[in-house]
């Protein structure tokens, strides 16, 4: 997905700030003037053009005085040769202007310019009619917002241009500025000085200005430089001498038409190999002019140019639409490499593989799975563009599947992995990588809503090694956006006849963000070649990349995959290389907050799919008559990657939100949550059933199985008959129900399952009572059927809105329905804040923004004028004092909220608070933002967030530059004060602001004032890509525990009960099939299928092995801990085991006996095992 302005060369301002022309104070009123006032300014030197006029013009004529920069004077200013569509010759612009007496002295005309895309070759200043010339020298440029984040090319200077006293003269005098060459440049400000207040001059003294290039000569390798040399008065001859290592280099020089300026001379100099003195000798007629330089050679570099075209998903054109060009493309890619044996491409995604070889005959499969095994083409380890903040651990494991099967199975590349556009990515990935055997890292990162690099140097710094959280590290290059080679060619906005000299000039503006001293590579990347779903060009610009190599020796452009430069850096420096820690932050993710519906959906798939295959596993191995259904469970997972890939929508999908074609791209979007979810839950079904045929039952049986490596007591809700009981079969008792709600014969009833085993189950009978026999049976059915005691109490009754139960005290607060006190009885502490302005769990509606800084860092735009409304009109609906614990349900509403419904339930056996919101919304465009409040009470308070393999504290395990106006989180917030802890959960919701709602700040350090989240659970501030808005029903479950001293394992269990709960499981008789069938090996009282020795071991999953030889276990450490583990099988034969990567690769053979294997584990790490089973036949 592109920032629209990164692609196209216009600009796009919201705000222009009218007037910026500084007049001189009058004479008589010098002496408070400070010697820095110019007579006259335009603009003022912020890094940015938006005071003036937006775009270009062929001419313009701006008066001091009495014209406006926003109005008469364009920021924007193209040289003599015209791009597409433009002419060519010069577009003056002039500047007319006052002087009180003719000046004593020369003066000083001060440019401060900016390069967004390729710099012209000089610039012509006339001065009432005589013509100067002055080298364009671009220099890295400090970003100031994400559109010139995403500029490869910029850059800047400060051109500081004497302009002789005799061109000037008392009363009107006319300037006129006019870029020369291909290009064009920018104004950030322009000011003109009087020789004794005006900043010294940019070219005193003859200079030999680097270019970074070199030729092979006939004398051997010569560096070419520009030789600078000032000059303010018309020459009939000039010459120059250099002398440096003994040898003189001699040049005529000749300024043309120009009175004044600089000459620029290109000289050969023989290539030096250490820094030099070096005499230059400048003859300009009869004056000779000395200068002593130091010359320091240029770098020998090496450009890297890894061709890529941007995939999105969708964005530009229907998706459907988007797959048939992708094929179309990677057919051209394969008519290039026959044609240039140089070439090699990258394909960003694993998915245009899989896409080309599903839409393609055998003959092209194989010539593409060929050039995949020449290293000629790589395919990335990564299926698609993810937005990592959102995906689980297991889902990007799993994003790596498809590519290692092409390396496993024909032999292609594995070892190059990039995410484009999508800005920032979670700490996990160093981890990731490491476990996949994968050791290099690159990103095409858009700024736009997400300022990483702007904020940052992370990109000057590139590559760098990232550690993670153990201390595995990768190489990264973090590339400012992507489609670079486009941005350096021009392809498709200048004339073929030009492109190659706008190419020859930018190459080296490319390089002036690495000139730094301290850099210590001589190799960079060229990180992609195309914009999103663009038409690959036939020749890739190879014929580019060819004309340079046989014009220059250096920079050497090398056409190669992104793992052939990172094993050139690995090999040359790689271990110097600069070290950086933590996590990117989650800038993009705050899109999926645009269809909360759908990403709530996709959340409960990414912990469902993970337990159907778990309970298909098991199944599979007591039984192997069953099929593992690999397919079927590969294809929900496509889809969940489908959904977590970083393009949501179509570019106009809020220009245009009406339009068809942006609806259906939205379409098959949310079809693909939908989709995963519905097979995820159908494969659950099927796999469970399959496990209970296992198990000997002699009538409908409830079955409680828990994937965890723990006993657990869970609350679980089903459906019985309306005359049903539940006896627990393991003490043959009654379970206390609390009915929800009777209907049509049936009753929806909740119940606690007590002690369930580990990686086991627990089974409930479905009975129908007898009849009872006298008054005790009415007593025990309101113990065992009933809903428990409803509250009478009368609304304006303090007692109305409190819940005390077994381990918490809660109030809801009257005025906003969240609550207004949360009392942990164990510590006595009150968990919520008391003199804030928000209650625990408070539903805010937050309006405004628009044009504003909330909708990107774009300098000039105003900050965010947000405001705020809570809740109004709550009452108490339900109050239940139950066998499992209390509840209480509120209702209240809102702006756009018609009806907001609170549920709070304690529990007598479970130290937390449940919390659901179920709430009405009305769709709406203007922008909003949904939260709801978690201010915790915290004196010194210290957060850390949940991602896949651990937990990261703002600012101290981030990146430079990362996100911290919002945060991703697998599921929990912690909030530590001291010992004390509070703990939330957020199951459909990842996204959380800390300390504020998000106003569009975009800080570079969060300032832990309070111990406020909040759950940012919506918003529409997006300009492109994601939903416009959402309307309908919406429900958010939250759970909050808390305690003194908590571990990591009190706080891992927590997130394992809330997000990967025991599952429910109704193995029923239909009426025409029952469910009792005879004798079964497993007893429907309760059991295990797994056992595992170490607590601190999370079950992620069991599943079939991809290459079908045994079972894949994967564990995730919890505690932060290494240590030794011992897992056991009891029901069927061990043969076999290995460790294995993240892949599925065998790594070492562990030792196997009496049913039991052993293995190591490493701290905040996944570990995947191989089991081999025995096939006994039941």
């Amino acid at each position: 997905m592109s920032h629209p302005s990164s692609v196209h060369a216009g600009r796009q301002f919201t705000l222009l700030i009218v007037v910026v022309v500084t007049l001189a104070v009058p004479h008589g009123l010098a002496n408070e003037v400070t010697e820095a006032t110019p007579l006259w300014s335009i603009g003022a030197p912020d890094g940015s053009s938006i005071e003036f006029a937006p775009g270009s013009r062929p001419k313009l004529d701006f008066v001091i005085g009495s014209s406006v920069a926003a109005r008469d004077f364009a920021g924007h200013h193209e040289g003599t040769i015209g791009s597409t569509g433009a002419e060519s010759g010069e577009k003056p612009y002039a500047i007319e202007f006052e002087l009180p007496a003719a000046p004593a002295d020369d003066c000083r005309l001060v440019l401060d310019l900016i390069y967004t895309y390729g710099a012209p070759q000089q610039l012509r200043i006339t001065v009432n009619g005589a013509a100067g010339v002055f080298p364009i020298l671009p220099t890295a440029k400090k970003d100031v917002d994400s559109f010139q984040g995403n500029m490869a090319l910029l850059s800047g200077q400060r051109l500081v241009a004497v302009i002789p006293k005799r061109l000037l003269r008392h009363g009107a005098n006319r300037l006129a500025l006019a870029p020369q060459g291909v290009g064009a440049l920018d104004y950030d400000a322009l000011a003109f000085y009087e020789a004794a207040s005006a900043p010294e001059q940019s070219f005193a003294t003859p200079r030999l200005a680097p270019t970074q290039l070199y030729t092979e000569t006939a004398a051997g390798l010569a560096e070419q430089r520009t030789l600078l040399v000032p000059f303010s008065q018309r020459f009939e001859s000039g010459r120059t001498v250099i002398q440096i290592s003994g040898k003189n280099i001699d040049a005529e020089l000749d300024a043309g038409d120009c009175e004044f300026g600089v000459i620029s001379q290109p000289v050969a100099i023989p290539a030096q190999e250490r820094p030099q003195a070096a005499e230059i000798a400048v003859t300009l007629d009869d004056q000779t002019t000395r200068a002593r330089v130091d010359f320091v050679p240029a770098k020998r570099w090496k450009i890297y140019v890894c061709p890529k075209v941007h995939n999105d998903v969708g964005f530009t054109d229907y998706q459907p639409h988007v797959n048939e060009l992708d094929t179309r493309n990677t057919d051209v890619v394969l008519s290039i490499l026959r044609k240039y044996p140089f070439y090699k491409f990258n394909f960003e995604t694993a998915w245009l593989v899989d896409n080309y070889l599903d839409c393609r005959p055998e003959k092209y499969r194989q010539e593409l799975v060929a050039r995949c095994r020449e290293d000629r083409a790589a395919v990335n380890a990564f299926y698609l563009n993810l937005l990592t903040g959102i995906c689980t651990g297991e889902e990007l494991y799993r994003s790596m599947y498809f590519a290692h099967e092409l390396h496993r199975t024909q032999g292609t590349g594995f070892e190059m992995a990039c995410l484009t556009d999508a800005p920032s990515h979670t700490w996990f990935l160093p981890t990731l990588l490491n476990d996949v055997g994968i050791t290099a890292f690159a990103n095409g990162s858009n700024q736009a809503r997400a300022p990483i690099l702007v904020l940052s140097d992370l990109n000057e710094q590139s590559p760098f090694q990232w550690e993670g959280m153990n201390g595995e590290r990768v190489l990264m290059w973090y590339a400012r956006s992507y489609a670079q080679l486009k941005m350096l060619t021009a392809q498709g906005y200048i004339s073929p006849r030009e492109g190659y000299g706008y190419f020859r000039a930018t190459l080296p503006q490319f390089l002036s963000r690495y000139l730094q001293p301290e850099y210590i590579p001589d190799a960079v990347m060229v990180y992609g070649a195309y914009v999103d779903n663009a038409a690959i060009p036939e020749t890739g610009e190879a014929e580019y990349i060819e004309q340079w190599n046989r014009e220059f020796a250096y920079p050497r452009l090398i056409v190669a995959t992104d793992a052939d430069y990172f094993r050139y850096i690995k090999a040359s420096c790689g271990e110097r290389l600069p070290t950086y820690r933590g996590d990117a932050g989650a800038y993009w993710e705050d899109g999926v907050a645009s269809s909360a519906a759908a990403t709530a959906c996709n959340r409960h798939t990414q912990q469902l799919l993970p337990a159907a295959e778990t309970s298909s596993s098991f199944a599979t191995m007591m039984q192997p008559r069953f099929r593992y259904p690999a397919e079927d469970f590969r294809a929900a997972w496509k889809n969940v990657l489908f959904y977590d890939e970083h393009t949501w929508g179509a570019y106009n999908s809020i220009s245009q939100p009406d339009r068809p074609g942006a609806q259906k791209q939205w379409e098959v979007k949310e079809s693909y949550a939908r989709r995963a979810n519905l097979d995820a839950r159908t494969l659950n079904a099927r796999s469970l059933n399959r496990l209970c045929q296992q198990i000997t039952v002699k009538q409908n049986t409830i079955f409680a199985f828990n994937w965890q490596n723990r006993q657990r007591s869970q609350p679980l809700e089903v459906d019985l008959d309306d005359a049903a009981e539940l006896i627990d079969l393991s003490t043959n008792q009654p379970v206390e129900l609390d009915v929800l709600h009777r209907h049509d014969g049936f009753k929806q009833v909740r119940f606690m399952a007590k002690d369930v085993p580990a990686m086991g189950y627990r089974g409930y009978e479905a009975r129908s009572p007898l009849p009872p026999p006298a008054d005790p049976t009415a007593k025990q059915e309101s113990r065992v059927n009933g809903a428990g005691a409803r509250s009478g109490v009368e609304q304006d009754h303090p007692e109305a809105w409190t819940l005390a139960g077994t381990h918490y005290r809660l109030t809801v607060d009257p005025a906003t329905g969240g609550l207004s006190s949360l009392i942990d009885r164990a510590t006595g502490r009150e968990l919520v804040e008391q003199d804030g302005p928000y209650a625990l769990n408070q539903y805010l509606y937050v309006s405004g923004g628009a044009e504003s800084l909330i909708l990107d860092l774009k300098f000039g735009s105003a900050p965010a004028d947000l405001t705020i409304a809570p809740p109004t009109g709550a009452h108490v609906v339900e109050k239940i004092d139950g066998p499992l614990g209390q509840r209480i349900v509120v209702e209240t509403t809102a702006p756009n909220t018609p009806r907001l419904r609170c549920e709070y339930r304690l529990y007598n056996d479970l130290r937390r608070v449940d919390i659901v919101n179920t709430l009405t919304k009305t769709a709406t465009r203007d922008k909003e933002a949904v939260y709801f409040a978690f201010p915790f009470a915290a004196d010194e308070p210290e957060f850390e967030y949940q991602i896949q393999n651990g937990w990261v504290r703002p600012n101290e395990d981030q990146l430079p530059g990362a996100c911290r106006e919002w945060f991703a989180t697998q599921n929990l917030v912690q909030v530590r004060d001291g010992q004390a802890s509070a703990v939330l959960a957020c199951r459909e919701a990842p996204l959380v602001t800390l300390v504020d709602v998000n106003r569009g700040k975009w800080p570079q350090r969060l300032e832990a004032a309070n111990g406020r989240v909040f759950s940012y659970v919506m918003n529409n501030y997006w300009f492109t890509n994601y939903r416009a808005e959402q309307g309908g029903e919406f429900t958010f479950y939250y759970s909050v525990t808390s305690g003194e001293g908590l571990s990591r394992a009190d706080v891992a269990n927590f997130d394992a009960d809330t997000r990967s709960p025991i599952l429910a499981y109704p193995y029923i008789s239909s009426f025409s099939a029952s469910v009792a069938q005879g004798e079964r090996p497993l007893d429907a009282a309760s059991g295990s299928f797994l056992s595992l020795d170490e607590p601190n071991l999370q079950l992620v999953g069991v599943k079939a092995a991809e290459d079908g030889h045994g079972y894949i276990v994967r564990l995730l450490e919890t505690a932060g801990q290494a240590g030794d583990a011992t897992l056991a099988l009891p029901h069927v034969v061990l043969q076999a085991a290995h460790l294995c990567n993240g892949v599925e690769v065998n790594q070492r053979e562990l030792t196997a006996s009496a049913g039991e294997v052993s293995f190591p584990y490493q701290p905040h790490r996944f570990t995947t095992l191989r089991l081999i089973v025995g096939e006994d036949e039941p």
